[in-house]
C-alpha cells in the first residue's frame, strides 16, 4: 500500500514531459547587397523552445563591385553569429516566469495587462525597412508581421556598443534603419579616452591616532587668556608675540581670533599632526592590494545592473542570466583579394579595373534552448583606417628625456601616457589637447602606414585625387576619441567606378540542421481511389459462430 505522501503519489512534480525529438532542416540560400561601413543581417535563423542546433554549416562568398585600381589598404571582412534568446528582448524584463505567462497568454500580474510572447508591426513600406530588406524579406505593406527579426539585430548591435564603449548611444529596440559597423582599429586598441586611476595607483586607507586632529591658529577669545585652549580649539603660542585678527562679535566671549603671519596679513591656520600620528599597517597595503584586484575583476561586469553585479561579485551564480543578452556563437575575419582585369578592345588596351572576392566558411552548434530564440548573422566590411599622418615618436624626439629610460620608467608609479591629438594627426588643429591614454611607452611599438611620393597627402581632402584612387581612405578632420572613432558614421566609396550603388554582394548557401519538439506529418502524394479499390476487394462477411 502507497503511504499518503510518498514519491508515487507526488502530483507537484516539474520534470517535463519527454518528447520525441524530430529533425528539421533550413536552408541558407541567398543572395543580397552590402553597403560600406554598415552591420548587415545577411541570415537568420529562428529557434523554438526547447530547439537544438545539432549542425549548421555555411559558407558566405564575398564580391566586391569594380574599382579603378587595386586597394592598396586592406578591406576587411567581419562575420558574425549571434544568438539572441528571447529572454534578451526587453519586453520581458529579463523574468522568466513573465516570459513563460507570456507564452500561456496570461498576464504576468492580475488585472495587468498580457505581455505578448509574439510582438507585431505592420510590415511597412517596400525599402522602408532596412533590416528586412538586406534579409531579403518579403510582406505585404499592412500586413502584421513578428518583430522578433528587427528586435534581434537592434540587441546585436547594442550588446556591441554596450562592450565597446560605454559612451556610444543605444539603438531603439524597433528601429529599421542599418546601424553603423564598429571599425578594426588594431593599431588604437590600447587607447582608452579615461581610465580608473585608483586601479592603478591603489589606495592605502591610513590610521590617524586622533581622528579630531586640533587645528591651532584659530579659536573664540577668551578675556583674559587669548592664548588658551577654548572649546576644544587650540591656538598657536609656539611663535614670539604672534600677531592675531579679531572679528568682532557681540560680546567679548564672542570674538573669533586668527592667528596671522608676521606681515599681518595671511592667515596661519593648520592641524595639528605630529602628535596626533598616521600609520599604514600590512593590513591597510593589503587592503589596497585586494581591493585592486577585485576592482579589475569587476570590469568584466561593469555594463550590468548594480544587483547583477553585487551577486556575480559574491560569487553567486544567477543561472538565467546568460539568456538575458545576446551570444556569440561564432566569428571569423579575413580580406578580400584583388585582381585586375584589362579591356580586351584594340582601341582601350590600357584599360583596367579590379575586382575583389573572398568567402567565409562557419559552422555553428547550440545546445537545447529552452527560451528560444533568433540566430543572426551579421557581416561588416570596412576598409583599413590608414592614419597616415600619426606623429613618428622618433622624429618627433627633441631630447634623450623623449626616448625610453629604464630606470625611470620602471618607478613611474603609473604607467601611464597621456595621447596628444598631434600623435593621431600631425595635422590636428589642436595638436597638444589630450586624445586619450595609453600604456607607458606604447607609442614605441610603432605600426604607422608610410605613404609617401605622388600618393604623400598633408591634410584631410575631400575632393577627387586620380592617384589616391588607389588607398581607399576613410578620414575625418580632427580625430577625437569619441563616437567617428569607434563607428563608421562617414564612409566613401571614391575608389569604385559605380558610387552610387552598394559596392558588395554576398551569396549564401549551406543548412542547419534543429532538433526539436516539432511533430511533423507523414509522406502526401496526389489523391488516387487506391484505398478505396481495395477496400471493395476485402472480404466484409464474418462467420457466425454457435453460442
Amino acid at each position: 500500500m502507497k503511504a499518503p505522501n510518498s514519491i508515487q503519489n507526488n502530483r507537484m512534480a516539474v520534470n517535463p514531459l519527454v518528447a520525441p525529438r524530430t529533425m528539421r532542416r533550413q536552408t541558407a540560400r541567398g543572395i543580397t547587397s552590402l553597403p560600406a561601413g554598415k552591420m548587415v543581417p545577411i541570415a537568420a535563423f529562428p529557434l523554438l523552445r526547447e530547439d537544438a542546433v545539432r549542425s549548421g554549416r555555411l559558407r558566405f562568398s564575398f564580391e566586391s563591385m569594380e574599382t579603378a585600381e587595386i586597394l592598396m589598404n586592406a578591406i576587411n571582412v567581419n562575420v558574425k553569429a549571434y544568438l539572441v534568446p528571447n529572454l534578451a528582448l526587453e519586453r520581458f524584463n529579463g523574468s522568466m516566469d513573465q516570459l513563460n505567462l507570456s507564452y500561456e497568454g496570461k498576464p504576468p500580474l492580475d488585472g495587468e495587462a498580457v505581455v505578448p510572447f509574439i510582438e507585431t508591426a505592420a510590415f511597412g513600406a517596400h525599402n522602408a525597412n532596412k533590416v528586412y530588406q538586406y534579409l531579403g524579406l518579403h510582406g505585404r505593406t499592412t500586413q502584421l508581421v513578428n518583430t522578433a527579426y528587427l528586435e534581434a539585430y537592434n540587441q546585436i548591435w547594442n550588446f556591441r556598443a554596450k562592450n565597446r564603449s560605454p559612451k556610444l548611444t543605444l539603438r531603439a529596440r524597433l528601429a529599421t534603419d542599418l546601424a553603423p559597423a564598429f571599425w578594426s582599429h588594431d593599431m588604437f586598441k590600447h587607447i582608452v579616452p579615461n581610465f580608473d586611476q585608483a586601479v592603478i595607483d591603489g589606495e592605502v586607507p591610513l590610521n590617524v591616532v586622533n581622528s579630531l586632529l586640533p587645528v591651532r591658529g584659530i579659536g573664540r577669545l577668551n578675556p583674559g587668556s587669548p592664548s588658551a585652549e577654548v572649546n576644544g580649539v587650540v591656538k598657536e603660542t609656539a611663535r614670539t608675540n604672534p600677531t592675531y585678527a579679531k572679528h568682532q562679535g557681540t560680546d567679548n566671549d564672542n570674538r573669533i581670533t586668527i592667528e596671522l603671519d608676521s606681515t599681518a596679513t595671511i592667515p596661519q591656520i593648520f592641524a595639528e599632526m605630529q602628535t596626533n600620528g598616521i600609520t599604514v599597517s600590512l593590513s591597510n597595503i593589503e587592503l589596497a592590494r585586494k581591493t585592486q584586484a577585485f576592482a579589475r575583476l569587476r570590469e568584466q561586469y561593469n555594463q550590468h545592473e548594480d544587483w547583477v553585479i553585487n551577486l556575480l561579485m559574491d560569487a553567486i551564480t544567477i543561472p538565467d542570466q546568460f539568456y538575458k543578452q545576446p551570444m556569440l556563437l561564432a566569428e571569423k575575419s579575413t580580406i578580400f583579394g584583388m585582381s585586375k582585369r584589362y579591356a580586351s578592345d584594340s582601341g582601350n588596351l590600357t584599360e583596367s579595373v579590379t575586382n575583389g572576392a573572398t568567402f567565409v566558411d562557419m559552422s555553428i552548434q547550440l545546445p537545447r534552448i529552452g527560451v528560444g530564440g533568433i540566430i543572426m548573422i551579421v557581416a561588416e566590411i570596412t576598409p583599413d583606417q590608414l592614419f597616415e599622418r600619426q606623429e613618428d615618436p622618433y622624429l618627433a624626439a627633441q631630447s634623450v628625456a623623449d626616448l625610453p629610460q629604464y630606470l625611470r620608467d620602471t618607478l613611474d608609479p603609473e604607467k601611464v601616457d597621456i595621447v596628444k591629438n598631434g600623435r593621431i594627426d600631425v595635422d590636428h588643429t589642436t595638436p597638444d589637447a589630450t586624445f586619450g591614454y595609453e600604456p607607458l611607452n606604447a607609442r614605441w611599438n610603432i605600426n604607422i602606414p608610410r605613404v609617401g611620393g605622388r600618393f604623400y597627402r598633408p591634410e584631410v581632402d575631400a575632393s577627387f585625387d586620380e592617384d589616391r584612387q588607389r588607398i581607399w581612405a576613410v578620414e575625418t578632420a580632427n580625430p577625437v576619441l569619441g563616437t567617428d572613432f569607434y563607428l563608421c558614421t562617414n564612409i566613401h566609396t571614391k575608389p569604385f567606378v559605380v558610387t552610387n550603388q552598394d559596392p558588395f554582394e554576398v551569396v549564401t548557401q549551406g543548412e542547419v540542421f534543429i532538433e526539436g519538439n516539432t511533430v511533423f506529418g507523414g509522406h502526401l502524394i496526389e489523391a488516387t481511389d487506391d484505398y478505396q479499390k481495395v477496400i471493395e476487394v476485402a472480404p466484409q462477411e464474418r462467420i457466425e459462430q454457435p453460442e
